[in-house]
């Protein structure tokens, strides 16, 4: 080795080893506390609407050198106060443990590539985000999440909800627009079931709880337009089919709806109880709402067309059944 190849070498040694020590150092001194409480505060301080959520975590650490992880965090919500001036407890869902790390590597191809996953409500979810100058990617995966471990969505619908939630969705956004997403999206939810038989609707009634079987989703994404070749549950106590399009919007909650759906309550769950064969019985109160009226068809379904936003979905009654041929809902401009 010649004088000049060792000075290289001692060179490129001593650079090697300054990234390194620096490295290690903001490795060991980065401020997580800090960065805890600030993002606590700020989402905290978001937080103005009339039922406010709280976040509190934990801990927050490094993850792998170029990422964070955060343990034991908790949305609860704040409580309504009961009329009859009975204690009510907040709603607390909690996700034990959840991390996203930055390849350093990718960005020396000018990508960036944040890895994501997280343990919560009895399973867990994975997945990446890959950006670059043309186009954003998305793909997740979820595994056996248990919506029953998620009271803040029961607090959103009004009644507990469960189920256990698996599947993937693999979406391509050229520039980072939604309204020009490609891709596909394919979930299960298993043991699907509303109310427990405790809780009431609008604090008036309390119907047995309704197991909806397994809900299947597949919908295919082509130029912003998600089409929705299946969504479907066959349950003991309840059948649902649905299919149709949603016409993405880069703001997702103006996205538009153009969707045909119908359900149908079985005769096992109109005959649980003398409840049920009052409200959902050949003559039961359901019917007496002119909508639903209108809805039914002679085979026991309920027929809908379903437009509007997400933001804001319309139903109308539609008894033509499901796959026959309808007049267009509306004109969905691209």
């Amino acid at each position: 080795m010649t004088a000049r190849q060792r000075k290289i070498l001692i060179g490129v040694g001593y650079g090697a080893f300054y990234w390194f020590m620096l490295l290690v150092f903001f490795y060991f001194t980065f401020p997580y506390d800090r960065l805890r409480e600030r993002l606590v505060h700020d989402f905290n301080a978001r937080q103005t609407g009339p039922e406010p959520l709280r976040l509190e975590v934990d801990k927050i650490g490094s993850y792998w050198l170029s990422g964070v992880e955060a343990d034991g965090m908790r949305l609860i919500s704040t409580p309504i106060p009961d009329p009859s001036g009975k204690p009510v407890k907040p709603k607390v869902t909690t996700v034990e443990q959840a991390h996203a790390r930055l390849s350093l590597f990718s960005l020396l191809f000018g990508k960036r590539v944040v890895s994501f996953g997280a343990k919560a409500f009895g399973g867990g979810l994975d997945g990446s985000i890959t950006d670059s100058d043309a186009e954003r990617v998305l793909d997740l995966t979820l595994d056996g999440l248990d919506l029953g471990e998620t009271p803040i969505l029961a607090g959103l619908l009004g009644l507990p909800v469960s189920g256990k939630l698996s599947g993937t969705a693999n979406l391509i956004t050229p520039e980072a627009r939604l309204s020009k997403a490609e891709g596909k999206v394919s979930m299960k939810l298993s043991g699907l079931a509303i109310g427990d038989g405790k809780a009431k609707i609008r604090d008036i009634i309390a119907l047995p709880k309704l197991d909806a079987g397994e809900l299947t989703l597949d919908a295919d994404v082509k130029s912003g337009q998600v089409s929705v070749s299946e969504l479907a549950a066959h349950g003991p106590d309840l059948e649902v089919n649905a299919s149709g399009t949603i016409r993405l919007r880069d703001q997702p909650e103006q996205s538009l709806l153009s969707m045909n759906a119908e359900f149908k309550f079985t005769e096992h769950y109109m005959n649980k109880d003398d409840m049920t064969k009052a409200l959902f019985g050949p003559t039961g109160m359901f019917d007496l709402d002119p909508k639903n009226k209108r809805a039914k068809r002679p085979d026991g379904f309920y027929g809908w067309r379903v437009g509007g936003t997400l933001s804001n979905p319309t139903f109308f009654p539609n008894p033509t059944q499901l796959g026959a041929k309808k007049p267009p809902l509306m004109h969905a401009p691209k």
